[in-house]
């Protein structure tokens, strides 16, 4: 499959992902700044839990709502609440007014209507794909995220602490398009009995019903699998910007390297934003080519070997503090992270019955809060143990995280292969009745 054969929905998903990237980056990382200076360091972290929590809660709604109405209607009213709350959060921090509290309202506003968004938007993808190219679509996908990420990155620190008003203005107007594709140009992909296509009605009926989809989730034990395996895996670059990230300040004095005929200090929190800009720039340079180097392999092998390498990488970054030797260690781990990550986000679509694939993104959205829990454990833990005893407990991490996403890999293949045998016994059968009837005849 090429990308003008793709659906023009995921298309034009694909730039409101770029877009909402942007937008997210541009913001998200400076909040803790921008509150702690305004409202102090204490509230700022209440703030940022419920902004969590309104995020995880707007997911499990967006999920339910979105199996029950369709993807598009649920991406519209998403759409439209982050646009007007970054419109007045632009109004409550313009010229004429300072409101941090109400900007802080609206923040949590906002981020339940974004956790609404993202898994009627990873639904949309999976509806138009089947397992092949559902690959190269997770592909695109993460190589716009992280172009995004950076992108929005550099944009946020440019302009959020002088020129606060004009950036949230211009996110408004990013937002505004976003919506506008999505009602415009974005068709529907999934259409939902007639039963269940409203909002309306009794408020703890549908709250038991939301309760029960998700205990029915719960459930397969397969896709419990990959939650954990995913939660894990996951762990451990999170643990890049928490654990590893403070034993840099800690480990690695400030000195000078040279290169290309520069100089450069560097101390452990430059040392962090290095490895986690030369990650950004080898994912957006590198992932067209490492699914072409990869594509002749078997999904099972890439993502299992894929997430060792993974492992056996950022277990080292726990306890190695060679400058180069971490660079290297980088590089060869971005190589491991491209070979699993599309085919670990293209499984997802296999795992998810049809009628319930939202449900299934929501749950799958929650692994970045588990992983930020277990990274944040992880930090707790480096205070008693040596960074080399974390880097083995990193890299038992990663290789749990690989055992099972090995069992699932390998039930997905039988699976395949059983559903496949099942339709060449069909189609043998409707063959050999169309036979025999030819012959009575």
């Amino acid at each position: 499959m090429n990308f003008k054969d793709i659906h023009p929905n995921i298309k034009l998903r694909l730039a409101v992902q770029f877009l909402g990237g942007l937008v997210s980056m541009a913001v998200i990382p400076f909040l803790a700044i921008y509150f702690a200076k305004k409202i102090g360091a204490s509230l700022t972290g209440v703030i940022l839990i419920c902004v969590v929590i309104s995020g995880i809660i707007g997911a499990l709604v967006g999920g339910h709502y979105s199996d029950k109405v369709g993807r598009r209607k649920i991406m519209i009213y998403s759409d439209l609440g982050m646009f007007v709350t970054y419109l007045f959060i632009a109004l409550c921090n313009s010229p004429w007014y300072d409101l941090p509290y109400i900007t802080a309202a609206l923040f949590v506003i906002n981020m339940f209507f974004g956790g609404i968004f993202q898994p009627a938007a990873q639904a949309m993808i999976i509806d138009l794909t089947d397992s092949q190219s559902r690959k190269l679509v997770f592909t695109i996908s993460y190589w716009v995220s992280n172009l995004s990420t950076a992108i929005g990155g550099i944009v946020g620190a440019l302009l959020f602490q002088n020129y606060l008003f004009e950036l949230f203005v211009g996110i408004s107007l990013i937002s505004l398009i976003s919506l506008i594709i999505t009602v415009f140009l974005i068709t529907e992909t999934h259409t939902p009995t007639f039963q269940s296509t409203s909002f309306t009605g009794d408020k703890r009926t549908s709250l038991i019903n939301m309760i029960r989809k998700y205990s029915t989730v719960l459930k397969d034990k397969l896709f419990m699998f990959y939650i954990l395996g995913a939660v894990l895996v996951l762990s451990l670059e999170q643990s890049l910007t928490n654990y590893m990230g403070i034993r840099f300040e800690e480990d690695i004095h400030p000195q000078s390297i040279s290169t290309f005929g520069l100089d450069f200090m560097v101390d452990g929190t430059k040392m962090l934003g290095f490895l986690r800009t030369e990650n950004t720039i080898l994912v957006v340079l590198l992932s067209s080519i490492t699914i072409i180097l990869f594509k002749k392999f078997k999904d099972r092998w890439t993502v299992v070997i894929g997430i060792i390498i993974f492992s056996c990488c950022f277990s080292l970054l726990a306890f190695i503090n060679n400058i180069w030797m971490l660079f290297m260690i980088m590089f060869i781990g971005t190589i491991g992270e491209l070979m699993y990550v599309p085919i670990k986000q293209a499984m997802i679509g296999d795992l998810a019955p049809a009628d319930s694939r939202s449900t299934y993104m929501a749950l799958y959205s929650l692994t970045t809060y588990g992983a930020m829990v277990i990274a944040s454990l992880l930090i707790i833990v480096g205070e008693w143990v040596q960074p080399l005893f974390m880097g083995g407990l990193l890299l038992i991490l990663g290789l749990v995280g690989a055992y099972l996403f090995n069992i699932i890999t390998k039930q997905l293949d039988s699976r395949k292969y059983n559903e496949s045998m099942e339709k060449l016994s069909y189609l043998e059968n409707e063959g050999e009745k169309l036979s025999h009837s030819g012959r009575n005849n």
